[in-house]
């Protein structure tokens, strides 16, 4: 009595067959589309831009030859780097305290990488920034975030013997007009 016996299993198929579809095509869309990453030319200087008072807008170079992926976002350049090396800079506006800024784009940071902590070494370059060096707490990689004017910068470059690539790269680092 009330039973359909062999009609209810319809229904039932088609909205799995409908929210299989809704998961696995994006998914295999996703797979499918490669990233569309950039190598970056000799003599570029990328540009990063935090809205907010003037000045708002950062360049840095020596990354020639790295590949850059799309971030959407105008605050932020990820690069690879060789040795399968990630290159991570941020700018923000707003910046009053420059001790404080420093320590919460540390903090910022280890949650957008993994734990850092600053190494005692501090940085000052000839475009103006100063700031601190810090190193990954138990991956290896350096970073370094440094202040100029209103403006803070966060650098990380993962990877062994990463130093030596990061510095060139903070050292070129001006606002622009």
């Amino acid at each position: 009595m009330g039973n359909r016996p062999g009609r209810d299993w319809k229904p039932a198929a088609a909205v799995l067959v409908v929210v299989a579809a809704l998961i696995a095509v994006p998914a295999l869309l996703a797979a499918a589309v490669p990233t569309r990453e950039t190598t970056v030319p000799a003599d570029t200087e990328i540009t990063l831009t935090a809205a907010g008072e003037a000045p708002d807008t950062i360049g840095f170079a020596g990354v020639a030859g790295w590949s850059r992926r799309p971030t959407g976002d105008r605050t932020t350049a990820v690069l690879d780097a060789p040795g399968d090396r990630v290159l991570l800079v941020t700018v923000v506006n707003g910046v009053t305290d420059p001790d404080a800024a420093l320590s919460w784009r540390r903090k910022v940071l280890e949650l957008q990488t993994f734990p850092v902590v600053f190494d005692g070494g501090t940085i000052s370059t000839a475009h103006g920034f100063t700031g601190a060096t810090c190193r990954g707490q138990d991956r290896a990689g350096v970073c370094a975030i440094v202040v100029d004017r209103n403006l803070v910068v966060s650098l990380m470059l993962s990877g062994d013997a990463a130093a030596a690539d990061l510095s060139p790269i903070v050292h070129s680092l001006r606002v622009l007009p």
